[in-house]
Parts: C-alpha cells; structure tokens; sequence
C-alpha cells in the first residue's frame, strides 16, 4: 500500500520557512505596535525619536539578529533536509521501497518530525538575541535607541516573558500541523507504519503548554498592565483622565492579540489531535470491511502516534493470526479449526487417550507412473488428486495430519470429538473413491493417465495432542492403531476399501461388503478380519437401505 504522494516533501518543506517568519513578524509587529503607538498614547510619554525611527531601528536589529543566528540553523538542520527529500519523488518511489529504501525515508521523516521544536529553539535564540541587544543599545549607542530610556526595561521583559513564548509556541504549533501534513502526503504509507526516529513530545505536556498560553497570559498580561498603570497613577506619574480614556485602546489591542493567539493555538491543537485519530479510525472502518492490508499513517511523534504504531502492529499480528487460520484451513475443515482457536490456550492442545477412526489412503502405482511422466504433468495430476481430495475430507470433517507423497493420512475424532467418527472415515472413503472415478473422467480429457486408489480405515485408542518442540510443533497422534491402518490400506487393491473390524463394529448400521478375508499384519500374532468394499457396493446399500425404510414407513 503506496498511500498516494499528492506533493514532493522538498515543495513543502519551501513553506517552512515562511512560517516561522511570518510567526515572528507577527509577534514582532505585536511588540513594535504596543510600544511605539499603544503605551505612549496610554502613558503619555513622547518617544525619543518618531515612529519611522523606531520601526528603521527595529527591522535593522532584526536584520542583523537574523543573519547572525539563522545561517547556522538553515546550513545544519534545515538544508539537509531539503536536499534528501528532493530525492523522494513519486517515480523514485518503487525503487526506494526496499529494506534500506524504506529505512532511509522513517531517518528522513524523523528529522523532519524535529523539524519544530528544532526551529521553536533558534526562534527563541533570536528574541533573546533581541532582548538583550535592546537592554544594552541605550548604554552603548544611547543616539540610537529611539525609544526612552524607562522603556528599554519593559520592552526587555515584554520581549522574553510575553513575545518570545507566545511566538515560539504558535509557530511550534503552526510548524508542527504543516509538517505532519507534508508527511502524510509526501510519503508513502508504507513506510508510515512506526515512528521514527525522533524527539518526542507526549500530547498531555502540549495541551498544558496551550491551556496555560491561552487560558492565563492574557489575563495576567492585562492585569499587570492594569496594576502598572495604577501604581503610576498613585506615584504622580499618570493621569487619571488620561488613562481611562486611553485604557480602552490598550485592552482591546491586548484583546485582539490575544484571541488571535488563542484561536491559532486552539485549531493547529486540535488538528494535531483530531487528524491522527481520524486516519486511526479510518483505518478501522476499511478493518471492518476485510482490508487487512490497510497501514494507520504515523503522523506525529507523540501519545497518538505510539497508539497508530501499536495500532499497525496489532493489525500485523491479526493477518499473521488470519494466515495462520488460513494455512491451518488447508489441511482441516473450518469447525476443525474454529475449535482448535477457541480451544483453552489456543493451539496449545494438551495430549489424551482417545478413540479415533484413522484413514490411509495411497495411490496404485504412481512412483514408476511419476518416473515415466515430465515434472509438470506429475504436479498437476497429484495436485488435481489432493485438493479434490482435501475438499471431501474436510466435508467429513477430517483432520489431515499429513500427506506422503500420494498418500494421505486422515483422523477422524481428534482435535474435535466426533461420537459418530468411524461413519464419518467410511462415508469419507466411499466420496474419495467416487470423486476419483470423476476425476479419472478428467484425466482422460485431458490425456493424463488413470489413477486407481486404495483405502485402508481402522478405529482404535491414541494419544493425540500437540507433538514437536517449542519452536515447531503439529498436531497429531501416537499409538499402534495408525501402524495398523497403513498395512491394511498395503492389503488394498484399487478402488478397493478395507475395514478393520474395531471399524466395522461402531457403525451404527453395517453397511454392505463384498467379502471378508483374514489377513495376517505385520506386528500383529494372529490373523485379522478385514471388511472389502467399493464405492459402487455402499451407493447400492444406501439405496438398499432407503427402499425398505420407505417400506417400513408405509
């Protein structure tokens, strides 16, 4: 899953930097307003020099702080980043989804994840940068400071305790949203699967760094600024006339800023927040609906993304569990498996005694037929062979524990209990040898020689149960009852079935043979009764059987 690529990353990453600026240009028109035309109008204090003055002095501060600090930044962190994700193209995009493709895209996207709190950093470097330029300017180049000299202190602590935080933090938060977005749409999907390699930062500190922001800076901005005029009220300072009807001004300009701060903080918050949960729940709907090939897009390096990474791996251990069931499924029928999987600890079956019906059956003849036919010939009539097979066994609800070569061996009771196993392995081999008569039809069509099959069914006591080490394991069972059944299938001729009598004595109606003959087994001291039948003898018994239920009904 590519997940599409709507923009190149390096296209988007080219609005980085405008952000940030015009986050700071905003903060920075904030501070230069307030102080050259909201507060000399509040306290009636003349500049030193005009408004034009202040604004020359301030962009030319600006200017230099810049081109001090930012060339570091762009040069070490920023440039880098630009010039790796120029690579990560929508044509370079299938060459680059390999193992070491892919692991180069999560280190790049890791980067650019850190990308905010990384320019959230050399923002604040440049307020501070500022701050103390404008504290020492009047000290150093008094004919400069176009402001008065009282001033310079409240400027300061405006700049660090009002401006910087409250410019770094929505251009974190603007930065942060634009990023995650750049990701989602300049990458692929797959490789969006786990976080990367980067800063993290939880959401819970982020929601208590807005709350505060937006929740108590403006009040405490307005409320000192109040207090301060108050006490210069008190002092003599100020007017009392002057500053009421100049009080009006300077809060709705703090107002104004404030709300704009808040409803920019509140929606890059919420979008951080809201667009992670959504891809999550968009992913469980397409769940829902049987895609389990879907990938949660990891977006952000916080408490939300962790829960996507986790999300993608649960969603990897479903389909490993689902092609766990599926490849199960092959060799047992689905209420075989169901009961396997609801089974206490799973497949973690516990080993018991228990009376099963084994089915042997073997193809006549096919190792010097193999010899003679080329490899594809001989793969597609025993795979033709098996997986007709397999779908009667299951419809019987056998247990495949094992193919050998053109052989199968079946049980018939074990994982699941079944009272009536040993009607079950009969009906089954009675279907196997009609469905090979339709097969053979088949073959013949299509200019593939006969196959003739013989079948041999015993019922007897074996312990079944999980066999093989920790690392692999297989159901299966252990006991003398599988030997006898595979050197009564051996007694077999083809088309031919063969019942021991443990087998033939828990029918619940005996079915019609065609003989009995007394055998001697290998292992076995005496001599043992075994029950011929065909395919063609039990379709003549069940209507046999049928006619006179009918007539007895009657």
């Amino acid at each position: 899953m590519l997940g599409k690529v709507h923009t190149p990353a390096s296209k988007r990453l080219l609005i980085v930097p405008l952000i940030n600026l015009s986050a700071n240009m905003f903060g920075a028109a904030v501070t230069f307003v307030w102080f050259s035309v909201i507060e000399p109008k509040v306290t009636r204090t003349a500049p030193a020099t005009s408004v034009w003055d202040a604004l020359v002095f301030s962009v030319l501060l600006m200017v230099v702080v810049l081109l001090a600090v930012m060339p570091v930044f762009v040069g070490r962190v920023f440039r880098p980043i630009l010039r790796e994700s120029r690579v990560v193209t929508k044509d370079a995009l299938p060459e680059m989804l390999d193992q070491a493709g892919k692991a180069k895209m999560l280190s790049l996207i890791g980067r650019i994840f850190d990308l905010p709190i990384k320019i959230a950093i050399s923002s604040l470097i440049c307020w501070l940068v500022m701050a103390f330029a404008i504290a020492v300017t009047p000290y150093v180049l008094p004919s400069l400071f176009p402001w008065a000299l009282g001033n310079s202190l409240e400027i300061v602590a405006w700049m660090v305790f009002v401006g910087a935080p409250s410019t770094v933090v929505f251009a974190y938060f603007a930065l942060d949203w634009w990023l995650r977005s750049t990701v989602y749409h300049s990458f692929p999907h797959a490789v969006l699967g786990s976080l990367p390699p980067s800063r993290r930062i939880n959401v819970l500190p982020k929601i208590l760094l807005v709350t505060f922001m937006v929740g108590s800076l403006p009040v405490a901005l307005i409320s000192w600024f109040i207090v301060h005029r108050i006490q210069d009220i008190q002092a003599g300072s100020q007017s009392l006339e002057g500053f009421i009807s100049q009080m009006p001004v300077a809060i709705d300009f703090l107002l104004a800023w404030a709300l704009v701060l808040a409803a920019g903080l509140s929606l890059f918050v919420s979008k951080s927040i809201s667009e992670p949960l959504r891809y999550i729940r968009l992913a469980m709907e397409r769940i829902g609906t049987g895609d389990l090939d879907t990938v949660v897009p990891v977006v952000s390096n916080d408490d939300i993304g962790h829960m996507g990474e986790q999300f993608n791996l649960m969603l990897k251990e479903i389909k490993e569990l689902t092609a766990v069931r599926e490849t199960f499924g092959r060799y047992l029928s689905e209420e075989v498996v169901a009961e396997i999987l609801k089974s206490p600890g799973g497949v973690e079956l516990r080993g018991e005694l228990r009376e099963i019906t084994i089915l042997v059956s073997d193809l006549r003849g096919f190792t010097p037929l193999s010899e003679q036919l080329p490899p594809h010939a001989v793969l597609e009539i025993i795979n033709r062979y098996l997986e007709r097979m397999t779908d009667i066994i299951m419809r019987h609800e056998g247990t495949i524990d094992e193919f050998t070569g053109d052989g199968i061996l079946v049980f018939f009771g074990a994982p699941r209990v079944l009272p009536d196993h040993a009607s079950r392995a009969v009906a089954c081999a009675v279907d196997m040898q009609t469905a090979l008569t339709s097969l053979n039809r088949e073959y013949h069509e299509l200019g593939l020689p006969r196959l003739q099959m013989g079948i041999g069914i015993n019922t007897g006591e074996l312990i079944v149960g999980n066999i093989g080490s920790e690392k692999r394991k297989k159901y299966g069972a252990l006991g003398n009852p599988i030997n006898v059944a595979f050197r009564v299938e051996s007694h077999t001729t083809g088309g031919e079935i063969l019942l021991t009598s443990s087998v033939y004595r828990c029918l619940d109606t005996n079915p019609p043979v065609c003989s009995t003959r007394e055998v001697r087994l290998k292992g076995i001291d005496k001599p043992v009764t075994l029950y011929q039948m065909t395919a063609e003898n039990e379709r003549q018994g069940r209507s046999t059987g049928n006619a006179s239920s009918d007539g007895h009904k009657d």
